[in-house]
């Protein structure tokens, strides 16, 4: 049976380094988002559907 010589074995480690540093780069102009807004909006969203859920937003849009 003939094997075949292709690609080096090290080559996708390599292609795996350069894709790293591309995505590991912070652009100036990138949204930073903090632990504290991931936080508060999770509550508020829990908040938001608890409300919907024990009638309260429903109640308020009555009103108007």
């Amino acid at each position: 049976m003939a094997v075949k010589k292709g690609k080096k074995d090290g080559s996708g480690i390599q292609q795996a380094a350069g894709l790293i540093r591309y995505f590991d780069e912070e652009s100036e102009d990138a949204w930073r988002i903090t632990p504290f807004q991931i936080y508060m909006a999770c509550i508020g969203l829990s908040a938001f559907f608890y409300l919907v859920n024990h009638g309260v937003i429903g109640w308020i849009m009555d009103m108007f």
